[in-house]
């Protein structure tokens, strides 16, 4: 970005940075509420003004890209700990699963703010190991010639027959869940199904639909069938719909969109990132309000699909800040953290099938902590809590400052060996990576998001493998 644009935008933001403060000092002194609500709030336009001034700096030192896991990750982290807390002191919707945990908000806010600021040092920390110009060069070099390696036959081939493997194991896993075939192909708009037990036993096998993503992509990309293209997506969103996986719908939509914007080397304009927040709200809305009924076995409807019941589902989605509040206040008053239980244990274990390990521990001392910290009600309903509530339930406060740090340094390196690439297989790759920040920072739970990730990007990491391997025979 040359030095105009990045002059140009640092001064749009910065003038929506000051309009957004002084905005929020008037709704701050307007407002009629409890002291505690209200210190929430003030603390919330102290995490806007220093999330602010990270995104003018990296501005300033980047230029600042739509398509950079920190634009992601930081307009998400904004509205589960800055804008949504903002948004329900001001409608006085401070209840959750009928307790109050707003006492514990300003706390949980400043760690987040920690949190935040970890996770931006991660992102810029530059990596220590210094290349030599020759090796740089040479490296460079090798980037240059990947282009000959890709077998678009190949690619495509791999694509659909790992997409229609995957898709039969997804099938036999509602199948034995309880639901019909005409159930599952319909997308839950005729048929029966049911929510049996044994699932319980099969969640290994659940986690072949995940792949589902990067195969398609493959084929999309490479593969030159439009009609196989239209079914196999179409068929993909029924399977994503019927489990209720509403951010793995956005992932699955959006990583073709944001591949063909960097492929093209391109940004969307400003009307179509609203136009898209405007259907993505609806549409998450849609499958939050039918899901449950979908599960179940129960049919969907039109009269489920409004603007104003999608709207408020998708805020729901964002108020598990609550929760993370609640153990905030629980832990390690009451309880003492779980030290990487759940983390790095219940990751290892989780993979085993109970069809195998009966005996297998139980991977969700998490959501236990909030049948203990909220009410048994949310422990039952599935409420979740954000990336960094299970960072601090594990080791507290240090855990959130060295795992944000990680997971800063993590997303930074995954745009420099995949988004700056210019071959395609690296581009599809990043887009699936980049938009899996929508699933790990609302919902943190490492044991499934690693599989998640892990799955997401299976078929392309195989094939990367091979294309390794032939090159080193090549030589």
């Amino acid at each position: 970005m040359n030095i105009n644009k990045r002059k140009n935008k640092f001064i749009a933001a910065f003038f929506i940075y000051i309009i957004g403060f002084l905005w929020l000092l008037v709704v701050s002194s307007m407002l009629q509420t409890t002291e505690e609500a209200l210190k929430l709030f003030n603390t919330c336009i102290i995490a806007y003004l220093i999330i602010g001034a990270c995104i003018l700096a990296h501005i300033v030192s980047n230029g600042g890209d739509v398509f950079e896991p920190l634009t992601v990750i930081t307009i998400l982290y904004a509205l589960l700990f800055v804008f949504e807390p903002m948004i329900d002191i001001y409608e006085e919707n401070l209840s959750w699963f009928g307790g109050n945990y707003t006492v514990y908000g300003v706390k949980g806010t400043w760690i987040a703010i920690i949190g935040y600021i970890s996770f931006f040092i991660g992102y810029k920390i530059r990596r220590f190991r210094v290349m030599s110009t020759r090796k740089h060069y040479r490296n460079l070099l090798e980037k240059s010639r990947v282009d000959q390696y890709e077998n678009v036959q190949y690619y495509a081939k791999v694509g659909i027959i790992f997409w229609i493997v995957c898709y039969i194991l997804s099938v036999m896993f509602l199948l034995l869940s309880g639901k019909s075939l005409v159930f599952i192909l319909t997308g839950g708009m005729t048929g029966s199904g049911e929510l049996l037990e044994t699932r319980k036993l099969l969640g290994a096998l659940s986690m072949f639909s995940y792949s589902l993503v990067g195969a398609w992509m493959l084929y999309f990309v490479y593969g030159k069938k439009r009609p196989l293209k239209i079914i196999t997506f179409i068929l993909t969103i029924f399977i994503y719909y019927i489990r209720g996986y509403r951010f793995i719908i956005i992932i699955f939509v959006l990583a073709p969109i944001v591949f063909l914007y960097l492929l093209k080397n391109k940004r969307p304009k400003l009307i179509a990132i609203i136009g898209a927040v405007f259907i993505m709200i609806l549409f998450v809305g849609f499958v939050a309000v039918a899901r449950n009924s979908v599960r179940y076995g129960g049919g969907v409807s039109s009269d489920m699909l409004n603007w104003e019941a999608a709207f408020e589902q998708v805020k729901d989605n964002f108020r598990i800040y609550k929760t993370y509040y609640a153990l905030v206040g629980y832990v390690p008053e009451k309880t003492s953290f779980l030290h990487g239980r759940q983390i790095f244990l219940y990751t290892a274990l989780m993979f085993v099938p109970r069809l195998i390990w009966r005996a297998k521990p139980d991977t969700a001392d998490g959501l236990y902590l909030i049948k203990k910290a909220v009410s048994n009600s949310a422990f039952l309903s599935g409420t979740a809590y954000p990336i960094i509530g299970e960072y601090y339930i594990e080791f507290g406060i240090l855990g959130v400052i060295i795992l944000m740090i990680l997971y800063g340094y993590l997303n930074k390196n995954w745009l420099k060996k995949y988004g700056y690439s210019t071959t395609k297989i690296d581009l599809i790759m990043y887009s699936i990576l980049l938009l899996s920040n929508f699933q790990i920072v609302i919902r943190g739970y490492t044991p499934s998001n690693f599989y998640m990730v892990i799955f997401f990007v299976l078929p392309i990491v195989l094939i990367k493998m091979n294309t390794r391997k032939n090159k080193i025979w090549k030589k």
